[in-house]
């Protein structure tokens, strides 16, 4: 298992990645966005230098944001055209993953429609992404295709798709993490951990909140799980991180699968 941070988009990335290494993690989750970490800001020369030096990690993110299941086909071309023009810059830095977000698209349309929409968005750049030696995960959010069923047809839109888990989502409203596991265990890529009290999406750290950390970390590692684990948590006082990265690896090592 191995533990990640995300930067912050309103700081430079090359500092979230220098800050990253010096405080033991083993990945930076790169998130390309705005103000400071879009694709125009990101100086990728100097980011790959400073991954190289530390020997850092990097999982590719996008904005969430993104309307993929816009009723608009012009739109929904433009979000795949925005998420396709980073896929050169994180390939330089060395991502081989990089996530997506199911967009919630537009009530008013028909449900089924904007899931087709959201499937077909993805698995175009799914195809896009071969050339640049990416793969795409995509991320459960919370909207009305947090389910496992929905992705089903999310995923099974192009082969090379894969799954992105965030916890914290899949605990809003209702507790689906074993539902998704038991659903797509198999295409499972990367997680996302934040806590919350199964209302709004609060990005806590863990123990702030009512998710029930060693039970989801043992579903984890009962279905196989070993790879890339990103702490999603925004406060403005990092040391709730620091200290989450330690209560993740101490988690990890005990928990039953």
């Amino acid at each position: 298992m191995q533990v990640g941070m995300m930067n912050n988009p309103a700081v430079d990335a090359v500092e979230e990645a220098r800050w990253a290494a010096a405080n033991g993690f083993d990945f930076l989750d790169l998130t390309v966005e705005g103000p400071s970490a879009s694709r125009d800001r990101l100086d990728v020369k100097v980011l790959h230098a400073v991954l190289d030096e530390h020997g850092l990690g990097i999982m590719g993110h996008t904005a969430w944001y993104l309307p993929f299941a816009s009723p608009v086909p012009e739109v929904r071309a433009g979000a795949v055209q925005a998420v396709t023009a980073i896929f050169e810059p994180l390939a330089q830095v060395g991502a081989k993953l990089v996530n997506v977000h199911v967009d919630k698209g537009i009530i008013k349309f028909p449900y089924d429609d904007s899931l087709r929409w959201n499937a077909e968005s993805f698995a175009a750049l799914a195809e896009k992404a071969k050339s640049w030696g990416l793969k795409v995960m995509i991320e459960n959010v919370i909207n009305q295709f947090n389910t496992a069923k929905a992705f089903r047809t999310l995923l099974a839109a192009h082969p090379d798709l894969l799954f992105h888990l965030d916890i914290g989502h899949a605990n809003v409203k209702g507790e689906r993490t074993e539902e998704f596991l038991k659903a797509h265990s198999a295409k499972l890529a990367h997680v996302h951990i934040s806590d919350n009290n199964q209302v709004n999406d609060d990005h806590l750290p863990m123990g702030v909140g009512s998710i029930k950390w060693p039970e989801m970390i043992g579903l984890l590692k009962r279905f196989g799980y070993d790879g890339t684990i990103t702490l999603e948590i925004f406060t403005p006082d990092r040391s709730y991180l620091l200290e989450n990265a330690q209560r993740l690896r101490n988690l990890w090592s005990p928990a039953e699968g």
